[in-house]
């Protein structure tokens, strides 16, 4: 006799949707990542040309040069909030992402634990056989035996 289990195919499936979740969730944070890096090269322009304005305003200034640089810092305060709220639904998405997978991994682990108290009864049982079996073995053998010492 061999042991099998039923939800086998159940387990397997969970295992599979546990593993599509964790390649999902590391894409996310890939995608975060990578986010906050063009954030922190927005902040830095952003900086650097706060920096070359206040330089140039030090001297004469040409006025479409002054207002180019003020529509780059409008312009680039609008792309950071943008940045910013995307990288928070980013995050959002990556807490979801993340309990899915704990609710995956929960089922996952309880179907393992049932296959386990399965296969451990299973083992018992196929033992009580066995057992079984050599008891009556030996019953058959003793009498035969103990025939001979008697005679």
């Amino acid at each position: 006799m061999r042991f099998s289990f039923r939800l086998q195919s159940l387990l397997n499936w969970k295992r599979s949707l546990e593993e599509s979740s964790q390649m999902r969730l590391a894409e996310k944070i890939k995608q975060l990542k990578v986010q906050e890096e063009e954030i922190r090269l927005l902040i830095r322009q952003r900086v650097e040309r706060d920096q070359e304005l206040n330089e140039k305003m030090s001297s004469p200034v040409n006025v479409g040069e002054y207002l180019t640089y003020k529509q780059f810092g409008e312009d680039s305060y609008y792309d950071l909030l943008s940045r910013e709220k995307q990288r928070e639904r980013k995050k959002g998405e990556i807490e979801g992402e993340r309990e899915n997978l704990v609710g995956l991994m929960k089922e996952r682990k309880m179907l393992e634990r049932i296959k386990e108290k399965r296969l451990r009864k299973f083992i018992y049982q196929m033992e009580k056989l066995i057992q079984k079996d050599v008891d009556e073995l030996v019953i058959r053998r003793v009498p035969s035996a103990y025939k001979e010492n008697i005679s």
